[in-house]
C-alpha cells in the first residue's frame, strides 16, 4: 500500500522543481533578449529584472510554505523575501541609470548563490553525492554577484552584462535543477 504521506511530499517536490524550471529557462529568456536587443530602454530593462528577481522571490516563499517538513527549504523565507523586496525596488525605481539595477542585478546573483551554497551545505550533511556540483555552483555564483556589483565590465553595454548574467543564473538554476530531478529519491530520503 502506498503511502500517502510520501505521495504528498513527492507531489510537492515535483511541484517545486518545475517552479524552479520556470523561472530559471524565464532567466534564460530575458537574458537572450537583453544581449540581442540591447537597445532596449534602461527603464524597461529594469522592470524586466525586477519581475524575474520578484518571481525567484515568490517561488523561494512559496518552497518555504509548502515544503511539508522538508529541512532543505527552511531558509528560503530569508531567500524569498529578499529576492521579493529587491525585485519591488527595481519594479518600482527603475532608474534610468542602469548602473543601480546592475548592482541589484548583483545582489540577485549572491543571494542566489548564497541559496545555492545552503542546498549544498545540507546535500553533505545528507550523504548526497551532488553535494560538491551544488556547492561549486553557489560559489561560482556569489562570486559573479561580487563581479557584478563592482562592475569591471566597462568596455559593454550594462544592458548586455546583465543579460549575459542572467542567462548564467539560468543555466545554473537548470542543471542543478535537473541534477535534483535526476535524484529526487535520494533527496528527499535526506530531507525528508
Amino acid at each position: 500500500m502506498a503511502n500517502p504521506f510520501k505521495n504528498s511530499i513527492e507531489n510537492v517536490y515535483n511541484r517545486m522543481i518545475i517552479y524552479s524550471l520556470i523561472t530559471a529557462i524565464l532567466s534564460i529568456i530575458v537574458g537572450l533578449v537583453l544581449i540581442f536587443l540591447p537597445a532596449v530602454s534602461n527603464k524597461v530593462v529594469g522592470i524586466i529584472i525586477g519581475v524575474i528577481i520578484l518571481a525567484y522571490g515568490i517561488t523561494a516563499i512559496y518552497k518555504y510554505f509548502h515544503r511539508d517538513g522538508a529541512k532543505i527549504y527552511t531558509l528560503n523565507i530569508v531567500f524569498g523575501v529578499l529576492y521579493s523586496i529587491l525585485g519591488v525596488v527595481i519594479i518600482l525605481y527603475p532608474y534610468s541609470v542602469m548602473s543601480f539595477v546592475t548592482v541589484c542585478l548583483g545582489l540577485f546573483v549572491i543571494i542566489n548563490g548564497a541559496t545555492k551554497i545552503n542546498y549544498g551545505i545540507w546535500l553533505k550533511r545528507g550523504n548526497e553525492d551532488s553535494w560538491l556540483v551544488t556547492l561549486v555552483t553557489g560559489i561560482f555564483l556569489v562570486v559573479l554577484g561580487i563581479m557584478l556589483v563592482f562592475n569591471p565590465f566597462s568596455a559593454l553595454t550594462l544592458t548586455q552584462i546583465s543579460g549575459a548574467f542572467l542567462i548564467i543564473v539560468g543555466i545554473l538554476n537548470v542543471s542543478d535543477t535537473i541534477l535534483f530531478k535526476k535524484r529526487s529519491k535520494e533527496i528527499m530520503e535526506i530531507f525528508w
